[in-house]
């Protein structure tokens, strides 16, 4: 079954009211930065918002992009630049 078979079936026998289908890759960029690029494909009945992708670092910087009608599109839309942006360490309470 491909994805979407899948999303549709999960639908019909599992009694769900919203199905997903995550795909994740491990890339390296800049000198090694390892990436986890994280799609989702939300199946068929909203083709407009079908895709997004969420774009994390091993020291929690995050990217993320509008959904889309496809993943080429989702993916140029992330916005890459804000895993070259330094950790900003967590802010403290005044308490």
């Amino acid at each position: 079954m491909n994805p979407t078979e899948m999303i549709a079936e999960l639908m019909t026998v599992g009694d769900f009211f919203k199905v997903h289908h995550k795909t994740s890759f491990r890339c390296w960029r800049n000198e090694g930065q390892e990436v986890l690029v994280e799609i989702e494909d939300a199946g068929p009945s909203k083709p407009d918002v079908r895709y997004s992708c969420v774009a994390t670092t091993e020291d929690g910087k995050m990217a993320t992009g509008n959904p889309g009608p496809t993943i080429e599109g989702v993916l140029v839309s992330l916005h890459w630049y804000e895993l070259d942006k330094p950790v900003r360490p967590p802010v403290r309470s005044a308490t």
